[in-house]
Parts: structure tokens; sequence; C-alpha cells
């Protein structure tokens, strides 16, 4: 396979049938059906992993972008990644970032959203405020100024009529009939006050009436300025979404929870920007959207808002070290953004904008970094983001907070000073200069790299499951095979010593008890005739017997063999069923399942409870213990036939010296024909052992089988991968 392919999307499919190519060609037919079984079980479990790489290749087909080159913003949520990404539109002029700014002017004409009305509102809204409380006051005094006239005049009257009351008591009636037609002077003076406290409410309410007048007017007029701020406010919410940061966080965990797109032209070069959610917050909500924009990514920006390295996680928890090497092991071009926090214009105005304790963090971040991602790393840019937006956002929502920052910023710097102070400058310098520079070759690189990477991921977890699973297991249970081989050697040559022990030991009995029953019949005195009669009657009578006892000795030692053998393939058995248990926990991955045959089926079983039987089947001591070649070659000597004659005692020790010579011939015989007998059998036996000795094999040579497979789709694999390497790479 070569990279250099009419349509780049080919690539995939072109992977796609390497490996089926691969897989296809260790698809091989034995005729050992171990072996084969073997051999199905890999093809198993490599179409298992098959399955995964094309799945993980259409993936890559469906993100990868081959048109435009493409940078993710990636990082920890609440990094300032949208923030930065923002300022970017801004300073760059993004199509739908400017678009969004002359919706905002629109709109903020159209409803007349200016900082000078709402200044002229909340003015006028003010002073009517003031004026409204003024009147209330002037109406509070009016009524106190009245309320103590009023009280005084009241006072006289009373007075008054106290007097009135006391003077008409004291008239006699003449005088109270006078009263009737001429007042007093008393009476005339309180009619006079009583005139004047009349007088005095119709003035009071004549001028509390002025004032509560002037406060409805007032009222009346802040109130349609209240209704009028009101509708100005309704506007505001949606002139916020055609504000500058309308994309920035507000400080909540997970504000982005899908990937944007951004496209940009600067020095006639077009890229894309993406804003991706952050990896540290509901991960789960945001796990296929990250995927996604890595994929489809060609460079990446890890923005992070601290000097430190990521943090490794531990046993029970990912950490950011961990989901950075996953994430972006097999991008060509990432970078390090530390975006550092400043809120304070001040802070603008040290000599550089990273202290020398921060410089020394983000050494030792470049080095955890190039330990993870290799040669794709490149370095750490500092910057900060916040500054710069706030220093190019044009377009805020009067009176937010964003737009009192900015007021401030810009009262002690103006733009160019703010991108400078704040890195802006030397990063669109990088993003736009040399990041974007030669950007078709790199986008190639990119996604060669990451085609690579997943066959490489394939590679690296066959090998693992070669390494880690298939060649220890072959290892021990080859080491375990000898061990049961050596044992049942063993075994084997015990048995034959003991059967050669047992067959001696029963000749022997055979020959001594003969001689011993002949010589008790010689001691009778008998003829010789009766004594080659006895002779040949003792002889076939302790034959008889060996052919009775000599079996069942011979069964007890196959049967302590057998229970030997058993043993011996049972402890294998256990040992090498401990040894596929153990790797098959390890679960190097979730779809290996570990096959291999410990038990052979049975085989074993069955061959070791047929391995006494069958023997004495084969083994017929009876027909071996032919006894006529022993009888016919027994001779008698009577060339001293007349001296025993004459004389008992050396004819007895005659006959006692020719059973001793006949019984040894017949003893050698008798041997001869056993031990021959013996070595006739054990080549059965030899076999049965040998067959044992062939299915202990079976396991590791199935397992090393698997091996071999999985060793060769390495091979083939890594070929495949170097491949996809851009000739100029190579």
């Amino acid at each position: 396979m070569t990279t250099s392919i009419h349509s780049p999307h080919m690539i995939y499919q072109r992977i796609a049938k390497e490996v089926e190519i691969i897989l296809d060609s260790l698809s091989l037919t034995t005729s050992d059906d171990s072996l084969q079984q073997a051999n199905n079980n890999a093809t198993e479990i490599l179409q298992k992993f098959q399955i995964n790489l094309n799945n993980n290749i259409a993936e890559l087909q469906k993100n990868a972008e081959w048109d435009t080159f493409t940078i993710a913003f990636y990082g920890e949520t609440n990094a300032g990644k949208s923030t930065l990404i923002e300022s970017l539109r801004i300073i760059l002029k993004e199509e739908s970032k400017v678009a969004q700014q002359r919706a905002f002017i629109a709109f903020q004409h159209k409803h007349k959203l200016s900082d000078e009305n709402i200044s002229r509102l909340k003015t006028a809204m003010s002073d009517l405020d003031l004026k409204i409380r003024e009147l209330a006051q002037a109406a509070v005094a009016v009524k106190e100024r009245y309320a103590q006239q009023e009280s005084e005049l009241q006072v006289h009257i009373d007075t008054l009529a106290s007097l009135i009351a006391a003077h008409h008591k004291q008239s006699n009636l003449w005088q109270k009939f006078l009263n009737l037609w001429v007042k007093t002077p008393e009476q005339k003076e309180q009619a006079h006050s009583r005139e004047n406290l009349l007088l005095l409410g119709g003035d009071k309410s004549r001028e509390l009436g002025a004032i509560t007048h002037n406060q409805n007017a007032a009222e009346a007029e802040n109130k349609a300025l209240a209704l009028e701020y009101a509708g100005m406010e309704a506007h505001f919410s949606h002139l916020n979404t055609l504000s500058d940061g309308v994309i920035i966080g507000d400080g909540r965990s997970d504000f982005t929870l899908d990937t944007t797109h951004y496209h940009f032209t600067a020095n006639n070069q077009k890229f894309a920007l993406l804003d991706v959610p952050g990896i540290e917050g509901k991960e789960n909500k945001v796990r296929e959207q990250i995927h996604s924009a890595v994929q489809k990514a060609h460079a990446v920006f890890y923005v992070t808002g601290k000097a430190t390295a990521p943090q490794k996680g531990d046993d029970n928890t990912q950490g950011t070290l961990e989901k950075i090497k996953e994430h972006l092991n097999a991008q060509t071009e990432v970078w390090t953004l530390f975006n550092k926090r400043i809120t304070n214009p001040l802070q603008l105005n040290r000599p550089t904008l990273v202290s020398e304790d921060e410089q020394e963090s983000l050494t030792d971040l470049n080095t955890k970094m190039q330990e993870q991602l290799g040669d794709n790393y490149r370095d750490v840019v500092p910057l900060s983001a916040l500054p710069a937006f706030l220093s190019v956002a044009e377009h805020l929502v009067p009176n937010t907070e964003n737009a009192k920052k900015r007021e401030k910023l810009l009262e002690k710097y103006d733009v160019p000073q703010v991108l400078e102070k704040s890195g802006m400058t030397a990063f669109l310098t990088l993003l736009t200069q040399d990041l974007v520079a030669n950007s078709k070759t790199k986008i190639m690189r990119s996604n060669l790299s990451k085609a690579r990477n997943t066959v490489q991921s394939v590679i690296i977890k066959i090998s693992a499951l070669r390494e880690g699973t298939y060649c220890p297991i072959v290892r021990q249970l080859t080491e375990n095979a000898q061990k049961a081989d050596e044992r049942l050697n063993t075994a084997l040559e015990s048995l034959k010593a003991r059967l050669k022990i047992e067959a001696e030991s029963a000749v022997d009995a055979f020959r001594n008890t003969t001689r011993e029953k002949i010589y008790e019949v010689i001691e009778k005195d008998i003829s010789n005739d009766e004594f080659k009669d006895a002779l040949d009657a003792c002889i076939k009578k302790q034959h008889s017997s060996l052919e009775k006892c000599l079996p069942e000795q011979l069964k007890k030692e196959l049967e302590i063999f057998r229970e030997e053998v058993s043993g011996i393939i049972t402890r294998f058995q256990q040992f090498a069923g401990e040894i596929v248990s153990t790797y098959s926990s390890l679960k190097i991955d979730n779809n290996f399942d570990l096959k291999i045959d410990i038990d052979n089926g049975l085989k074993l079983t069955s061959l070791i409870a047929t391995l006494a039987g069958s023997a004495l089947l084969f083994w017929n001591p009876v027909g071996w213990l032919v006894l006529a070649p022993a009888l016919a070659g027994m001779a008698f000597a009577a060339y001293k036939a007349v001296r025993s004659f004459f004389s008992s005692g050396y004819k007895m020790s005659q006959q006692r010296k020719s059973a001793d010579e006949n019984l040894e011939k017949v003893e050698k015989s008798i041997r001869s024909s056993i031990f021959e007998g013996l070595e006739k059998a054990y080549p059965e036996l030899d076999s049965k052992v040998a067959g044992l000795k062939t299915m202990l094999k079976e396991p590791a040579q199935q397992a090393s089988e698997i091996e071999r497979v999985l060793h060769d789709t390495v091979t083939k694999l890594t070929a495949l991968s170097y491949s996809l390497i851009p000739e100029g790479e190579k």
C-alpha cells in the first residue's frame, strides 16, 4: 500500500482491505485437529480485532477533514478556550463574528440601546425620584405648619368657650334674655376665630393640592420613563446574544457541551478553529464531542490555566495526563497554551507575562508533555486571553461587567499595547504565519498519522495479547509438558524394572518350589522312572501355579503404573488449567477469550483408563509360558545306572542332580519366554505412553500456533503501518 492515492478517503478503504487480506492469509488449514482448532481460535481473536479496527477506521473516515486545516482548542474545563477563540474571531474578523457584530449594532440602534440613551433615562429617572421625594417632604412641612396654626386657633376657641359658659352660668334671667339678641365680646371673638380656622383649612387644602398635583405628574412621568427603561432591558437579553463574548463560559462547569467550528482566512490561508468541550467536567456528556473534534483536527492547542504539568490519575480515576495521551497521541502537532489569569490591568505592567517560578513550572510541563506525546509535541506558549478579549470587544451590552472592565482597562493602555503585553500578538504570528503554512502537506501528514495510529493501536493490543498471554503460556505449558514427559519416562522405566523383578521373582519361586517338591519325592527312594514322572508332574504343577500368579502380579504393577500416570496427567492438567485461568483473568482485551483445550477432549482420561487393560489383553503370560519346549529339552543321564542300583544314596544324589540340571533348563526357557513376552509387550505400552506425551504437548502447540498467527499478524500490520508514513519521513 502507498499513500499516493487519488482520493484521500480511499486510504481508509485500503486499510480495511489490507487488514482483510492479512487475516485471510493467516486462515490456514491443517490436517492436525488440535492445530486446526488453535488456528480457528486465533482467527476468531483476530476477527474481533478486525471488527474493532474497521469501526475505528469508519469513525476516522467520518470525522476526518481533508480540505481545511483545522486546529482544535482542547483542554481543561474553564481554562479560557472560548475566551481565546472569541478574541481571535474579533481580531481576525471571522465571518460569523462580523455578521453578529453587525446584527448587534443594528439591534442596538433600532431600540436605542446606546450608552447615551441609557444614561439619559437613568438621569431623568433619578431627577424625578428626587423631585418626588422633595414634594413629599414639602407636603409634610405644609401639614406640620398648618397643624400648628390650627392647634393654636382651636385652643383659643376652646378658651373662649369656657369663658362664655362661665359668664352664662353667672347671668340672671334678664341678662340671659338680652344675650339672645346682643352677643358678648367673647362670643363675637369665638365666632371670628372659627371663621379664621375655616379659612386656614382652605388655605392648607389649596397648598397641599398643588403639591399633590405636582407629585402625581412627577410619578406619572417617572412611571413612563421606567416603562421605557424596562422595555430597553427586555431588549438587553437579545442584545446580549449578539454581544462579544457570548460564547465565553460563566464559570460553571460544562458551559461548552458541543464542539463549535469557526472558519478564518489569514495571509491567504484558510483554516478552522474548534472550540472543544472541557475534559474535566461531566465527561460522559461530551466524550463523543471531544473524540470527534480531535479526530478532525490537524493540530491541537492544549489550553490550561495552570503553569504546572497535568496531573496523573490513580487506579480508580483517569488523570488529565492520561486523558491527554489517550486523546492526542495520534496528533502530529500539539502545543500547550498557558492562559494566565489576569483580572487587574496593573498586572500587565510587569516586565514579563510569566514569573520565574511559572517559567520553571512550564519547563516541567513541557517535559511531561514530551514524554507523553513524543516528537509530535512542540512547545508551550504563554498568553492571557481575558485582557486581549476585553481590549478588542467593542460590542458589549452597556453597563455590564465586561463593559466596565473594558473601560477600566483602556483607561491605562491602548488596544495594541494590551495585545502585545497579553502575548496575543506573538500568538497571532504563530497561528497565522507558522502554524497554517504548508497546510495541505500538514493535513495529509496528520490524517495519515491518525490512520497509522489506529493500525498501531491494534498492533499494540495484539502484541500485548501475544507477549503478555500466549508467549508465557507457551513457555510454561511447554515446561510443564516436559516435566510431565520426564515423569512419564521415569514411571515407565520404573514399571519395566518392576515387571522384570516380578518376573524374576516368579520364576525363582517356580524353580525353588519345584526343587523343594521334587526333593521331597526323591527322599522316598523312588526309581528313576518314577523320578522322571514325578519331576514332570512337579514342573507342570508349579508351571500351572506360575501361569495363575504371574498375571496378577503384573496386573498389580500395571495398576500402580496407571495410578502414577494418572497422577502425572492430573497434575499437568491442574497446573495447565491454572496457567490458562491466570492469563484469562488478566483481561488484556475485553474481546479476548482464551481457548486452549487442556484435557484434549477427555482423550487423555480415556487413554489412561485403557492403559493397563489394553496392555493386559495384549500381554498374555499364559501364552508366553508354553511348557512343551522346556520339557522336551529335559535330559536324564543313564551311564551310572548300575551303581545307582546298588547305592540308594548315590541314586538320590543323581536324581537331585538331574532335577537341578533339568530345572535350570526349564527355568531358563521359561525366563526367556517371559522376558521375550515383556519385550514384545513394551512397544504397545511405549506407544500408549507416547500417545500421552503427544497429547500433553497439544495445549502448548495450540498456544504456540495462536502465538505464531498473532506474531505474523503483528509483522504484517507493522508493514501496513509503515506504508502509511509519508515518503519524506521514512
